[in-house]
């Protein structure tokens, strides 16, 4: 869980006036694209976000077919499927003319995502949380914010919902992350990172059944394997992007970094 419950958090109309300080000329106007593009999107290595090389689909779509096998309630069916392949990919590739305001736009409430949710924590200097909403509900705000900004309600949470969780390998978004925390911190704001975790959510059920523990607890005992694996694989990887941003910016790791001394510390 993310421990938000039970303190101070601002009330809706401050994450509105903060939005608006944050952005006053809105997600993807000249100060933005000078601070995370100054070379110009065309010739940004952002722009692989939305516009991906056949061979990054590819890569992608093998990593998909791999986790989806590897993944312990995967059917049979989704077990037996060949791996994609270069040629089936290409069958299908098609790429889609720039649209700068748009595509950075996108990509910054993404980034926003991942900074304000996941369960990292965004804090004023008397502890207070900019706590935006659950993971839906955060991206609810961010599509709501670009809506307003847009003018034409094209957005929804699920544009948003998981932040950059399907494009971060397609690019570096430091320089995204880092525009992020310069404005936090010029707002006398700070980050808590913390690691993302499996959690099994249950519903209450009166009636004894003892087939139904046994299969919560498996349940249980799997999310806390996956956990720890992903820790333990955390460990071996460079590290995340927006903590190295954060780092750039406030000279120090967040507070939550690195999460195993973290986690243990508090066991």
């Amino acid at each position: 869980m993310s421990g938000k419950e039970g303190r101070k958090c601002y009330a809706n109309a401050e994450w509105q006036t903060l939005f608006a300080s944050l952005f006053p000329m809105g997600f993807a106007r000249k100060d933005v694209l000078e601070e995370i593009a100054p070379e110009g999107w065309p010739d940004s290595t952002l722009h692989f976000v939305f516009h991906p090389t056949l061979e990054q689909v590819h890569w992608e779509r093998v990593q998909l077919h791999s986790n989806l096998r590897n993944w312990p309630w995967s059917s049979k069916d989704r077990m037996d499927e060949p791996e994609p392949t270069l040629e089936d990919v290409r069958a299908d590739y098609q790429d889609s003319p720039v649209d700068t305001t748009s595509e950075v736009r996108k990509l910054v409430a993404a980034c926003l995502w991942d900074v304000f949710s996941n369960e990292n924590d965004v804090v004023d200097r008397d502890g207070r949380l900019v706590d935006i909403g659950s993971w839906r509900g955060a991206a609810g705000f961010l599509a709501d914010q670009l809506n307003r900004e847009s003018g034409v309600r094209q957005y929804d949470y699920m544009d948003f919902y998981m932040g950059s969780f399907w494009i971060s390998e397609r690019a570096d978004l430091t320089p995204v992350y880092e525009m992020i925390f310069r404005r936090l911190k010029d707002h006398l704001l700070d980050w808590w990172y913390r690691f993302p975790q499996l959690h099994l959510i249950e519903f209450p059920d009166d009636r004894p059944d003892r087939r139904r523990s046994y299969e919560l607890e498996k349940m249980r005992a799997d999310l806390e394997q996956a956990n720890r694996k992903a820790l333990d694989d955390l460990k071996l990887e460079p590290v995340p992007a927006i903590v190295l941003a954060y780092s750039n910016i406030y000279g120090v790791s967040p507070h939550g970094w690195p999460p195993w001394d973290f986690i243990e510390s508090h066991d």
